[in-house]
């Protein structure tokens, strides 16, 4: 039961909590239900906002409440409003969910993610209020304490959407500051804690009213009373980026945003930014458009006066700045004073850049003129204001480089800023600057004080050194000045000591009054005009000092004296001493002004009258027009005049253009007015030389009112370079509005052509000048020729207006009996040409001028026409020539047809050259005109050309060119620049040369190419056509378009002939010259250079004739010059000068022992020497036609002619190692020999002893030294077979040097010593035999006989006590063979007591090897005596000789024991052409066959006459 019982209690319980239960539910469901209605949850609302408006006295008001039973809240239509019931905050809609109902309930907002959409936040500081409505709303919830008040919002995520952001200060003209639409964003831990506001501002974009967008903005933001806080910001527009720290300080206390930019600090750090200036300009309008920049610096203070430091700014165009920088008064509420101050470590940038930064800071404030730095590095400090600018800087420009420590002020109007300070620059180009293009770069140290940039307002003082300025083109060193310059004024004083110019100036220039004032005075020691680029000639120095005082603004007024003192101009003609020049403008009372120039050097005389010097070309033309009724006159001023009065000396003219000068009594004078009727000039000279061209005894009248002739010209002669005109007269007169002139005069080199030309001149209706040919005469070349022989009024005439610009020429007919040249056409400015030339039946020579090496005949008949059009030209011609001949070589026909096509454009050349049916020459191919430009494309071909018509191009240095040529070529390219090309094969050429009178002829087909400007001659051999030696020639002859010709031949040769000349009256040597080496023949046909360097080859025999040697005198028996008159004739003397004109020799001959050198002291008598040996001789003669010879002559064997009249003729034989040495006169060579006489003759006389009474071998030896023309002879005498006893004594009586000289003078005259009785009948007849012997050796031997005989006779001598035997004998001489040769000396005793001995010598010379350095020798020879009283005995034997020649004994032992290896060239050496240079239609002439001649290398060529 209680079981029962107790189950029954368990479901009353049971019961009554199920219902409880649900009685609960059912309560939180109803609770719940009522909760989430709108009406409910908007009563709470309005609960919990009336609470909090009651609590803290805000306005705020939501219309609408949605709570989700999870704690999700819906807001709408939220509205805060401000103080003074404005809208503060608004919503249209948030939703969040709430965290904490209680929190809420007491004011504490805590939520989770807050979404507001059209979120409006509108925060306005009204007028007359320190605080802003936000500030007002946000106090309202502080309870005084530290970031912890009463109020407090949270949120984990804000998100807003289309929302606005408005900031307005109505304290302000303009109150809007912040108006941020289409404002979205997500903050996160968004939290609001009293007036502190902290949030991560993860994304955020915004359209800010003054143009921004920005498409991102993310920071860690934190809002306080004191300031504002961005860390890790970010933002992004469109065009720039920004990345950094950024802190606003402030007191919120003191109202600080009321004036934002001047109170509000900043504190900013820029890293990695770039920044866009169409971005930067809604903020600050004075950057210019579309620019961008990198970034980096920290910026701290106030928008009005901030820092910026280690600012790294760059831009797109590589201009960059580096440095600290601070600014004030950017951003000014009303207009304020700019200011910046920068400590730039570099700046580079140019001002176009610079400008664009700042363009109306900058831009308005620095030159124009900057622009032209171009990119330029800046380094230093600057300070820029409105008002100055103080720099203190180093930049390096496009221009140069500057530094500078420069104050400048007023720089409003910065073309006339003031300045002060130092300027250094360094190569800077001032002239670019200010654009002036005679200025260049200036280097200089200058203090400056002063103002104005440009021309119009510069007015500056300056002192310092200008180490370089190029003025004109030339660089000024060492200038030093002290001066003020205010345009148009300096004032002070410079000195330039430049290597050109030395040079003190001290004075004003004032051109700034109505009378510009002149007053300086300047010494110039030294200026060379040339280098200073004032004067283009080779010399133009000046010196000189220059006192000027004057006044006036043009030469029309301008009145004064200007003093020239102690001054000297020096050309290329000559120096000048001027030692004294006045010139003295004045004006009278009525006017009349009179300037006087006065220097006794250079010119006198007056100009007196009233005229402006810009109408006196006026005037005259006027005077000289008043003849034509035609004419219209020059508008000048009435009532002008003026009378000159001039002696003129020709250093005047002379200094002012070196090419003209004036002989002395030189006057000009005459008067010239306004009046047209009055003109009258005079000039008279003895003679005007005017570049190169001569004028004698010249006279000019002209008087326009002189009845009988106008204008009056005589000339003695006129000499040109290229004719002569002589007795020339010109009258003129004035009748029926026409000025006729006559003319004659005659010309020529001999006068003999003569002219008289009447023509006349008027003025047409059209004010054209007419220049018209009556009937004239003109004998050119002994032919008379008529100019308007018809004489037909309307023609002949030349139509040309004032300018001188266009001609009209109307049958101009030149004739001469049936043979015409008429001329026709017009002439219109510089670009527009269409002349015609026709030639009737004319002889080529009767109108040719004399041309230098070219002589033309032949019958000419054709057109020619020349057109151009602007750049066109277009000629054609229908020339035929007949009988053509060039230097009288006949060539045959010659046509020549230039056709063009319809467009003018085209012209095709046809000419050929027809030769007894045979066409010699031929041209084909085309003119083209393209681009502007005359092309040319045509073939040439010859067969069989006489190359004789270029005979003449050597002059008189190479003459008889010949041969024939055969081949093509080929003509093309620009017509100013023409290519030749093509080869040629020449067949019987041959040229001589007349001074070396040698002849050469070349190898048949030799080849020439033809290029551009040469004549390429190939490798190909010649041959003298005299000895037939052969040589090898190559090189080429060039010519400028055939002209002006020059030759550049080399010849190689072993053995070829290079002199054969004979004895004249004024030869500097002559004979024949074989060559082993090379020549060359150079430089222009008109001045030839010939060289040769070589060493003589068999067969040469030079003679070197001295016309001028004084060793004996004809005057007197035999007398020696004293030294006096030796010196007297030495300082006389001058080198033998012969003129050979247009060439220039230089033969470098080194001499070996196969070549004779003779040396001629006296043509007729044969006085002279001659051998051979080994040395070096150079000839030279120049232009100037002076002749010299260098060189050293070692004899090894040689003889001395000694000769005078008819008394001695004796040979001497030269010692070898005897020398002659020249050092330029031929004349004054040096001597230095030793020859040797040998004769018998009896010594007793001289020892006075009769028992020796014999006749002995006696050498005659003379030593000569000293100079050519005057040598000193030393005579010694030696006996070679006396005994040293003998010889002893004799030689005692011969010590003296005047003894010994008589006697050996007396031995070669006569054969015998002089003795104390003085001159017997035997010693004279003894010379007499000798003289005889003489001419029967040279009847019975010769220089190249292999035998010499040569018979003597010694007569008895019968003086007694002296007695000696006479003696008849034979010397001969023999050269069997090259081996073996036989002198000896035979005699037999006649007229004595012996007369039956036969005495003498003999000697068999036998060469063993070919160099002759191993000898064996057979002699008999007669015994020396070695006492007094010796009879006659001989001596034979044998002997054996080795000779050689060495330095070292190095080279002694290898010449003895080892063999030298000689290299021998082939005889027979094949010359190769190349054809590779042969066009593919040229080809080389097939030889004909021909025997193979073998040359002979060791040809003889001794001359057979």
């Amino acid at each position: 039961m209680e079981k029962i019982k107790t189950n029954n209690g368990f479901k009353r319980f049971r019961k009554i909590l199920i219902r409880t239960i649900i009685a609960l539910l059912l309560l939180l469901l109803l609770l719940s239900i009522a909760l989430s209605l709108p009406v409910v949850q908007t009563k709470i609302a309005h609960y919990a906002t009336d609470k909090i408006n009651k609590e803290y006295g805000t306005h705020i008001n939501i219309e609408e409440v949605a709570v989700t039973f999870f704690g999700g809240v819906k807001l709408k239509k939220v509205l805060i409003l401000d103080h003074h019931n404005d809208t503060l905050i608004y919503s249209q809609r948030i939703k969040t969910s709430i965290l904490d109902l209680n929190k809420l309930i007491n004011g504490k907002l805590l939520f989770g993610d807050l979404r507001l959409d059209y979120f409006y936040l509108q925060i306005k500081n009204y007028k007359g209020e320190k605080h802003t409505s936000l500030d007002v709303f946000v106090d309202a919830f502080d309870d005084g304490k530290k970031a912890s008040g009463k109020f407090l919002m949270k949120s984990k995520n804000v998100y807003l959407t289309n929302s606005r952001f408005v900031m307005l200060d109505y304290n302000r003209p303009n109150p809007k500051d912040v108006d941020f639409t289409k404002l979205n964003a997500h903050l996160k831990d968004f939290q609001i804690k009293g007036p502190n506001v902290t949030t991560n501002i993860n994304s955020m974009t915004f359209h800010d009213h003054r143009g921004v967008q920005v498409d991102n903005l993310a920071a860690n933001f934190t809002y306080t009373k004191s300031n504002i806080i961005l860390e890790k910001l970010e933002v992004t527009t469109k065009e720039s980026f920004l990345k950094g720290h950024v802190v606003l300080k402030y007191n919120k206390d003191n109202h600080d945003f009321s004036d934002f930019n001047n109170r509000v600090k900043f504190d900013v750090t820029l890293d990695s930014t770039t920044l866009a200036t169409n971005d930067i300009r809604h903020f600050y309008k004075e950057l210019d458009k579309n620019q961008k920049f990198s970034l980096k610096s920290k910026i701290k203070g106030t928008l009005n006066d901030f820092y910026a430091t280690n600012v790294d700014l760059k831009d797109y165009k590589f201009s960059t700045i580096r440095g600290d920088v601070n600014f004030k008064n950017l951003f000014p509420r009303a207009p304020g004073k700019f200011y910046m101050k920068g400590d730039f470590k570099r700046i580079t940038s140019n001002y176009t850049d610079l400008t664009k930064l700042l363009p109306n800071i900058l831009g308005k404030k620095l030159p124009t003129s900057l622009h032209k730095l171009g990119q330029f590095n800046f380094v230093g400090d600057i300070e820029v204001t409105q008002q100055y600018i103080n720099a203190d800087f180093v930049m390096n420009t496009a221009l140069g480089i500057i530094e500078s420590d420069l104050h400048m002020s007023d720089i409003n109007n910065i073309d006339n800023a003031k300045y002060n300070g130092n300027i250094i620059l360094d190569g800077f180009d001032v002239g670019d600057l200010i654009n002036d293009k005679t200025i260049g770069k200036v280097s200089m140290n200058i203090d400056v004080d002063g103002k104005g940039f440009t021309r119009k307002y510069i007015n500056t003082s300056f002192a310092g050194d200008v180490y370089q300025l190029k003025y004109n083109g030339y660089n000024y060193t060492k200038i030093i000045v002290d001066g003020s310059f205010k345009q148009p004024i300096f004032k002070g004083e410079f000195y330039v000591n430049d290597p050109n110019l030395f040079m003190d100036f001290n004075g004003i220039l004032d051109l700034s009054k109505k009378e510009n004032i002149y007053d300086f005075h300047s010494k110039i020691d030294y200026a060379n005009l040339v280098k200073l680029n004032f004067i283009k000639d080779s010399i133009s120095v000046f010196k000189g000092d220059i006192v000027v005082k004057a006044t006036g603004n043009s030469f029309d007024n301008l009145k004064g004296n200007l003093l020239l003192t102690n001054s000297s101009y020096q050309n290329k003609k000559d120096l000048f001493f001027v030692d004294y020049l006045n010139i003295n403008s004045s004006f009278d009372a009525n006017g009349e002004r009179a300037i006087v120039i006065n220097s006794p050097d250079a010119i006198d005389g007056s100009v007196v009258g009233k005229y402006k010097f810009n109408q006196l070309q006026k005037m005259v033309e006027n005077s000289l027009g008043s003849f034509y009724s035609n004419y219209k006159p020059n508008k000048v001023l009435p009532n002008q005049y003026l009378k000159f009065d001039f002696d003129l000396n020709s250093k005047i003219i002379e200094i002012f253009n070196p090419d003209i000068s004036l002989a002395k009594n030189t006057k000009l004078k005459g008067n010239i007015s306004s009046d047209s009727k009055n003109f009258k000039l005079d000039f008279s000279s003895p003679k005007v030389v005017a570049y190169d061209n001569t004028f004698d005894n010249i006279l000019v009248q002209v008087d326009n009112r002189n009845p009988l002739y106008n204008a009056y010209v005589q000339l003695d002669s006129i000499k040109t370079k290229h004719y002569k005109i002589r007795d020339f007269s010109m009258i003129n007169t004035f009748s029926n509005d026409t000025l006729q002139f006559r003319t004659e005069f005659k010309g020529g080199k001999k006068g003999n052509d003569f002219y008289n030309l009447n023509f006349y001149h008027t003025i047409n209706n059209e004010n054209n000048n007419v220049v018209g040919f009556n009937k004239s005469e003109l004998q050119f070349k002994d032919y008379l020729w008529f100019l308007n022989e018809k004489e037909n009024p309307e023609k002949s005439k030349i139509v040309f207006d004032k300018k001188l610009s266009n001609f009209s020429f109307n049958d101009i007919v030149l004739s001469h009996g049936n043979e015409s040249i008429n001329f026709i056409g017009s002439w219109n400015g510089k670009r527009n040409k269409d002349l015609q030339l026709t030639f009737d039946n004319v002889n080529l020579n009767k109108v040719t001028p004399d041309v230098e090496k070219f002589k033309f005949d032949g019958n000419l008949n054709g057109k020619i026409n020349f057109k151009q059009s602007n750049a066109i030209f277009q000629p054609t011609s229908t020339l035929q020539i007949d009988s053509l001949k060039v230097n009288d070589i006949a060539l045959g026909k010659m046509n020549l047809d230039i056709q063009g096509d319809e467009t003018l454009r085209k012209f095709h050349l046809n000419s050929n050259l027809e030769n007894q049916n045979v066409e010699a020459f031929a041209a084909n191919g085309d003119i083209q005109i393209v681009d502007d430009k005359t092309l040319l494309d045509i073939d040439l071909s010859f067969d069989k050309f006489n190359l004789g018509v270029l005979g003449k191009i050597g002059g008189d240095v190479i003459t008889n060119i010949r041969g024939f040529a055969s081949g093509n070529a080929r003509i093309d390219g620009d017509i100013n620049d023409l290519d030749y090309n093509g080869r040629l094969f020449v067949d019987e050429a041959g040229l001589t040369i007349p001074y070396l009178n040698t002849d050469y002829v070349f190898d048949k087909n030799s080849v020439v190419d033809v290029t551009e400007n040469k004549f390429i001659i190939r490798e190909t051999n010649i041959t003298d056509t005299k000895f037939n030696t052969k040589g090898n020639l190559s090189g080429y002859i060039k010519h400028k378009q055939f002209g002006d010709w020059q030759l550049d031949l080399s010849i190689y040769a072993k053995r070829l002939l290079a002199l054969n000349t004979v004895d004249q009256e004024d030869a500097a040597y002559y004979g024949n010259a074989f060559m082993n080496g090379s020549a060359s023949i150079k430089g222009p046909t008109g001045n030839l250079m010939i060289k040769v360097d070589a060493e003589s080859a068999k067969g040469t025999d030079i003679k070197i004739p001295i016309n001028d040697a004084e060793a004996i005198e004809d005057s007197k028996y035999i007398r020696f010059k004293t030294p006096e008159e030796k010196k007297k004739k030495a300082n006389a003397n001058v080198a033998q000068a012969n003129n050979y004109n247009g060439l220039e020799l230089e033969f470098n001959f080194e001499i070996t022992e196969i070549a004779n050198i003779e040396v001629i002291l006296n043509r007729e008598s044969g006085h002279g020497m001659k051998g051979k040996g080994n040395g070096t001789l150079l000839f030279r003669i120049n232009t100037l036609g002076k002749f010299q010879m260098f060189g050293d002559f070692s004899v090894v064997s040689g003889s001395y002619n000694f000769k005078y009249g008819g008394l001695i003729d004796k040979k001497f034989d030269v010692k070898k190692g005897g020398s002659i040495n020249w050092t330029g006169d031929p004349m004054a060579a040096v001597l230095n020999l030793e020859a040797v006489y040998k004769t018998t003759a009896n010594p007793a006389v001289l020892i006075d002893n009769p028992s020796f009474n014999k006749k002995v071998d006696v050498e005659v030896i003379i030593g000569v030294k000293g100079n050519l023309t005057s040598p000193e002879p030393d005579f010694n005498i030696n006996f070679p077979n006396v005994g040293s006893s003998l010889k002893s004594e004799i030689q005692y009586k011969l010590d003296d040097k005047d003894a010994r000289q008589t006697q050996a003078l007396y031995l070669l005259s006569t054969g015998s010593f002089l003795s104390q009785d003085g001159v017997n009948q035997n010693q004279l007849s003894n010379n007499l035999f000798e003289k005889a012997s003489s001419l029967f050796s040279d009847i019975f031997s010769g220089d190249n006989d292999k035998i010499s005989i040569a018979p003597e006779y010694i007569v008895a001598d019968r003086t007694p006590g002296q007695q000696t035997d006479g003696r008849f004998g034979v010397t001969v001489s023999s050269k069997i063979n090259d081996r073996i040769t036989v002198n000896g000396k035979v005699g037999v005793p006649v007229g004595g007591i012996t007369e039956t001995a036969i005495v003498g010598d003999l000697e068999v010379q036998y060469r063993v090897n070919r160099d002759g350095t191993l000898n064996l020798r057979v002699f008999n020879k007669e015994n020396d005596i070695t006492y007094i009283g010796q009879g006659i005995g001989y001596t034979q034997g044998i002997g054996m000789s080795y000779e050689v020649d060495f330095d070292t004994f190095k080279e002694l032992v290898n010449k003895i024991f080892k063999k030298d290896v000689i290299e021998t060239i082939p005889p027979n050496v094949k010359i190769e052409v190349d054809d590779s240079m042969l066009p593919d239609s040229i080809e080389k002439p097939e030889e004909k066959d021909k025997k193979n001649v073998e040359l002979k290398p060791n040809q003889e060529a001794i001359p057979v006459e």
